[in-house]
């Protein structure tokens, strides 16, 4: 008979374990496990632990999210896909914010949800983030779908090429459904999302287009007509993070001179 051999999740496990400076027994006693259970689950002899099971290894780890996942998905498991909880958030501002506070142009983080979580300098020169007398002031966590699509804020008259940008907006928004389609969150930001006529417009028209095999927002071009600056041209490219696909930061990269020139008159302006 052929001895077992370690599999993805196994060793997934073992090396979780041994990052967090963890013993085969520590996490056996915390998480209410035979004694051996978790070495024959790290070298393959227990194949599909059951989920609980694991769920009890991983809260004995104190896992966080990212990993609770990768280890769940890699034993078959389908794991939910929850709004980041407030530790979760404070950690991805934290992350963000010592990565791209240096960057020459403007870029913001968003969770899974859209919402608004932080932004370096030069988002402020792009968008009016304070309270004005005319629009709805443009506030952490507020969804950006809405901020992009509402024109009580203020940025939808600003979008000199709205066919454009739109439509790929709501490209990304479709494509990323197929992570977060079951989720009720994603289904209840949806929906209200469908009440404003921009958006529901653009949204209609993506159900009657084209199939498109490109992911996500393939450098979208934005131009945006700014008062006492002019028409400035930006690519968006979304980056999720890495360790938490729940997260991304939104870049704006000039898209031609003048606008790079602009950034940099901004960030030496202070």
């Amino acid at each position: 008979m052929m001895n077992a051999s370690p599999t993805s999740g196994g060793n997934r496990l073992r090396n979780l374990r041994t990052f967090y400076g963890r013993t085969q027994l520590d996490i056996e006693l915390e998480a209410s496990l035979g004694i051996g259970y978790l070495q024959r689950v790290e070298a393959g002899k227990v194949r599909q632990p059951e989920r609980n099971t694991l769920e009890r290894i991983l809260a004995a780890l104190g896992a966080p999210y990212a990993e609770r996942r990768d280890v769940l998905e890699l034993f078959g498991y389908v794991v939910e896909t929850p709004l980041p909880t407030e530790d979760e958030i404070a950690w991805a501002i934290t992350v963000y914010q010592t990565e791209i506070d240096s960057a020459v142009f403007p870029a913001y983080l968003l969770d899974c949800a859209h919402r608004l979580l932080s932004w370096n300098a030069l988002v402020p020169r792009l968008f009016d983030l304070g309270v004005s007398t005319t629009q709805p002031a443009i506030v952490e966590r507020v969804s950006m779908l809405r901020v992009v699509f509402d024109p009580a804020y203020g940025i939808v008259p600003l979008i000199a090429n709205p066919d454009e940008f739109f439509p790929a907006q709501v490209r990304a928004m479709r494509y990323e459904m197929q992570w977060f389609h079951d989720e009720a969150w994603h289904r209840a930001l949806l929906d209200d999302m469908r009440q404003c006529p921009l958006f529901e417009y653009y949204w209609r028209e993506a159900e009657n287009g084209p199939v498109y095999h490109v992911a996500g927002r393939p450098l979208a071009l934005c131009q945006l007509d700014l008062p006492q600056v002019g028409r400035l041209e930006f690519r968006l490219i979304s980056e999720p993070f890495a360790q938490d696909r729940r997260f991304r930061v939104l870049y704006y990269l000039p898209a031609e001179p003048k606008t790079m020139q602009q950034c940099l008159a901004w960030l030496h302006s202070g």
